[in-house]
């Protein structure tokens, strides 16, 4: 009893500290009798989710709207004295509104009426595009324990098995945003899906990608998905569930260099039931996946064995003081432990591994008052925390110095720090001559040969440590008036703060590389060394928040305003709305100061590096929506987003520039001649006037009810991006090679007086808008859905074309891009051969021209069911990269990035995938359950390859006609050859660095109650 009072009182308090936007959907309707609008009926919501029952009246139209549902199964029934009583079902789902529209007779006997509401895809006032998913659903469809997986669900939306990056779906993968229980787990500064959040305990998935309203802050470039986890009822239930993944579960990878054996397994315990009946439920679950991979071996050999262990609680309360009162309190706490062993590719030696630590810890409170049957208002706050800490596995005992004359142990290389082996280049005989003793050494065996491009030595870093933080909350107010034209009127707030800390020490000299003299990463600079000289060895090393250099701390704090008006006349839906957003971004290292620069060096210090203002990012929200026979609909829409995620607050810090990384070059014996700072990690100023990046997208579309369980929609999207922020040298635009088209003058015309009052002259990277950098997107989707009482169909085909100059999805290089990357301060700009004229203009990575998807369940009569999930897409785009075209303009020997031929000159070939499931229900006695479940993933186990070698200088060159090859791209003169190189000389042919995975199986066991 004590307990209860105390968690009463505990929400009670809370009530006013809740900030945010539920997690909730709607059903609304006309009530009509002789096709007379019904006025006063009583319309009473009733779910086992919702601990009382929401209740309103129909107004003078007979027209009524209950906000606010928690998704689930709802009988709706409607009353009045003299009538008939209706019932009708009806399924709210997470996000999006349940149309319920009833007919009420004058009551002749006493009876009532149940009809059922039916689910469409023909939305009457709205124009997003909404993808609703139900628990139902998920449970019977082949979908992996990680978030992530529900991605592939999204009608016309690349299929990826990316781990990090996710889909393109008409903008960037980092572009999307991602929602679990309504908090914004989108890794803070990157954009990226990094938290691994489950889907046992999620109730409903809904999805936007596009057409969005100014409502609920959505300012994704891509799409937006977003869950609600399962809640308590009024009945105590649960579930003890165990699944495993084990290594004869799973068909020989193509990968040949690059094998092991995985086992995985998952325990998932949960409960619900209440505390108070019809007033507060609880739900808790546990989840536990554990990774084993042994007998692990790649072209070094064999690899130590991994383990992943994770254990996570969750913790929800749902609680109604009153009908009006909605309440929910939710906590998450994560913890994972990884082995070494997870970070091997094909190329890296046993010793070269690194643990690490990662814990995730998420924090709701969110709450709805319904004000009146014309007005509501809704609450939430959010807590975020992501703490990350690494190691390598094995310390190097190398005593770093940056006194002239050190000397580098280059006979015990490989114990120095972590060594990039080196490889011939054609033609070069001195360079060949001095790499060649080191390829003997420390280079893997491939067909018989110790090759060069390899990794040896240890991990990088002897600490890593990459913490992520959001603290975030908003409210939202709606007030419906109006009688024969009404207007549903809303205004929102909110207010987030992203953190990140970072700590990185080297181990040992860090990154080591053998350039032998050669290139400009073969080059002692003048400022490091003197005079110019050749470097032989080079490393790169770093400590961050270790010694006297402080810890990287960036902040990136948002505002959003939103004010939207749907509004209903006739048969038409207008909505009108903007959202207005300002971003501040704030780095560490500078303090103000009356100069020319209005700073000075100040290490530790935080300052506002930048902001965009409400006026910058001004994001109208237009659409109009034609129910032209009452039922069946056409529409358009025009949005405008900001996408929030910008990685400069940490990327431009002027902290970067305290020796943060150093550049440590040695002679051919071994010895220190010189050290430098690495300038591309240095603080940056903005471009005065810099616009924040912008995506106008266009639609048109129309949906029909084609019977009363078949809805069908189709549509056409445009979407262009605009005004791209990177970092580039401040003169780039005065290099030989700029088009006439780019105005050939500074970014920052003062760039080096503000510099040098700064106190850190010699420095040379702004942050701009690349000029003409753009995107564009062009999309034609067919949908369609049928749900009958047993099945369920939905399926998608989508073509489509994502083109442009600029590809923030391919910022390091094709093969490794599978990563976080710098949004505003990637490789994109810097220099000869990677500047937006340099053949970016192109198919972007995120190119598929076709996408056919389909996903079924069918619940069979013996208590079971079937889930199938389709998938066939075309390849991924890719292009020839090599320096050699840019060698007039740079002495750098880095293919990276500097494309040969046009973006997306080529293709991987066409992909398809088939999941399935099998769910088998036993009952036992006094209501137990006892499941047992199959999936099977790429059940043709179609491996095809993507993610394409595509660097000239790694793939070589050959004469041989026996070696697949390809012609040398028209941009390479025989001029710009290493000397010796034939002039016949072809490209091996590019091959692919990853492959889908193959066919594997899961089994499951779970008891419920």
């Amino acid at each position: 009893m004590r307990l209860r009072i105390l968690l009463f009182s505990f929400l009670a308090i809370l009530i006013c500290a809740a900030l945010f936007a539920q997690q909730t959907g709607s059903i609304s309707g006309k009530v009509t009798t002789e096709g007379v609008g019904l006025p006063g009926v009583t319309v009473e919501a009733r779910s086992n989710i919702l601990p009382q029952p929401r209740v309103t009246v129909t107004d003078s139209n007979g027209e009524y709207r209950l906000p606010q549902l928690p998704p689930g199964s709802y009988t709706v029934t409607f009353s009045l004295s003299g009538m008939q009583t209706v019932t009708r079902k009806a399924e709210v789902l997470l996000g999006q509104n349940t149309p319920a529209d009833v007919t009420m007779g004058v009551q002749a006997v006493s009876e009532s009426i149940t009809v059922t509401a039916e689910a469409t895809l023909v939305d009457k006032t709205s124009t997003q595009i909404e993808t609703g998913i139900s628990q139902k659903e998920i449970q019977a469809l082949p979908v992996s324990q990680n978030y992530g997986d529900l991605q592939k669900l999204i009608p016309g939306v690349m299929y990826t098995q990316d781990a990090v990056r996710g889909p393109s779906a008409g903008g960037s993968g980092q572009d999307n945003v991602y929602l679990f229980d309504g908090v914004n787990i989108t890794m803070p500064l990157f954009g990226v899906l990094v938290a691994e959040p489950n889907t046992h305990d999620i109730s409903q998935v809904n999805i936007v990608k596009g057409g969005a309203k100014a409502i609920d802050f959505n300012r994704a470039g891509g799409f937006l998905i977003d869950s609600v986890s399962k809640s308590g009822t009024n009945r105590w239930s649960g579930e003890l569930g165990y699944q495993v993944l084990n290594r004869s579960f799973v068909a020989d990878p193509r990968q040949t260099n690059s094998t092991y054996a995985q086992d995985r397994n998952w325990t998932t315990v949960n409960a619900g039931g209440p505390i108070l009946p019809d007033r507060l439920f609880v739900y808790g679950s546990y989840y536990r996946p554990y990774y084993t991979r042994s007998n692990q071996a790649n072209l070094y050999g064999p690899l130590p064995k991994f383990t992943s262990k994770r254990n996570e609680e969750f913790g929800k309360l749902t609680f109604t003081p009153t009908q009006s009162w909605l309440i929910h309190g939710t906590y998450r706490y994560s913890h994972r432990v990884d082995t070494s062993g997870d970070d091997f590719g094909t190329r890296i030696a046993p010793t070269a591994g690194s643990g690490s630590e990662t814990k995730l810890q998420i924090g709701t409170l969110e709450t709805s008052w319904i004000v009146n049957p014309k007005s509501f208002a809704t609450f939430k706050f959010t807590d975020f925390r992501n703490p990350g800490f690494g190691r390598a596995d094995i310390l190097s005992s190398a005593q770093v110095s940056t006194t002239i004359g050190t000397q580098l142990d280059i006979n015990n290389f490989d114990k120095m720090g972590r060594l990039s082996v080196p490889t011939p280049l054609p033609g070069n005989t001195t360079q060949n001559a001095f790499v060649q003793p080191f390829i003997d050494k420390y280079g893997y065996v491939l067909n018989g040969v110790r090759t060069g491009g390899g990794i040896v030595g240890y991990g990088a870093n002897s600490r890593d440590d990459d913490s992520f933080f959001r603290k975030a909350g908003q409210f939202g107010y709606n007030y419906t008036l109006g009688s024969s034209i009404t207007h549903e009127l809303h205004v929102g707030y909110q207010r987030y703060n992203d953190a990140e800390d970072l700590v990185r020490a080297s181990n040992g000299w860090g990154l080591l590389s053998i350039p032998a003299g050669v290139g400009a990463a073969g080059t002692c600079p003048a400022n490091a060394c003197g005079t110019s000289k050749p470097a032989f060895f080079v490393a790169a090393f770093q400590q961050q928040g270790t010694g006297a250099v402080p810890k990287i701390h960036s902040e990136f704090h948002s505002q959003n305003i939103e004010l939207n008006d749907t509004i209903q006349w006739s048969n038409w839906s207008f909505n009108l709305g903007v959202l207005a957003s300002n971003d501040v971004l704030y780095g560490q290292g500078l303090a103000k100061a009356d100069n020319i620069a209005g700073f000075v060096k100040s290490p530790g210090t935080k300052y506002k590096m930048h902001e965009w203002g409400f006026g910058d990012m001004i994001q109208p929200r237009l659409g109009a929506t034609w129910a032209y026979d009452g039922r069946n609909t056409v529409w358009s829409s025009y949005a405008r987003y900001n996408p929030a995620a910008n990685s400069d607050a940490r990327a431009a810090s002027w902290d970067r520039g305290l020796a943060v990384t150093i550049n440590a070059f040695f002679d051919a014996n071994g010895k220190l001649i010189g050290v430098q700072p690495n300038r591309s990690s240095t603080g940056k100023l903005f471009q005065p006037g810099i616009k924040p990046p912008q995506i106008d997208e266009y639609m048109i579309g129309t949906a029909r009810q084609l019977t009363s369980r078949w809805s069908g929609r189709l549509y056409g999207r445009y979407r262009h991006g605009t005004h791209y922020v990177e970092d580039t040298p401040n003169d780039q635009r005065l290099a030989a090679d700029t088009p006439a088209s780019v105005p050939h003058k500074l970014y920052i015309p003062d760039f080096d007086a503000r510099v040098a009052a700064i106190g850190n002259p010699g420095l040379s990277y702004v942050i701009a808008n690349l000029d003409g950098a753009f995107t564009k997107y062009l999309e034609a989707t067919a949908e369609q859905e049928w749900r009958g009482d047993r099945l369920v169909v939905n399926g998608s085909y989508t073509w489509s074309h994502y083109y442009g100059n600029f590809d923030q999805d391919n910022t390091t290089s094709t093969s490794v891009n599978d990563m976080a990357s710098f949004i505003g301060s990637s490789f994109i700009g810097d220099g000869p051969g990677r500047q937006i004229w340099n053949f970016r203009y192109g198919d972007l990575r995120g190119d598929r021209r076709h996408v056919l998807k389909l996903r079924s369940t069918y619940f069979l009569p013996w208590r079971a069911s079937a889930g199938a999930f389709a998938v066939y897409q075309s390849g991924q785009p890719y292009q020839l990269e090599s320096v050699l075209p840019y060698r007039p303009f740079t002495g750098s020997t880095n293919d990276n990035g500097r494309l040969a031929e046009p973006a997306g000159s080529r293709r991987s070939p066409s992909y398809y995938d088939l999941d399935l499931n099998y769910t088998q229900n036993f009952p036992l006695t006094r209501g137990m359950n006892l499941q047992f479940a199959v999936d099977v993933f790429n059940a043709t186990n179609n491996q095809e390859g993507y993610n394409y070698e595509t660097r000239i200088g790694t793939l070589g060159l050959t004469t041989d006609p026996n070696v697949p090859s390809v012609p040398l791209p028209p941009s390479i003169s025989p001029s710009s050859l290493p000397a010796g190189t034939s002039p016949n000389a072809r490209v091996k042919a590019p091959y692919p660095n990853t492959y889908y995975a193959p066919r594997r199986f899961q089994i499951a066991a779970r008891i419920q109650f």
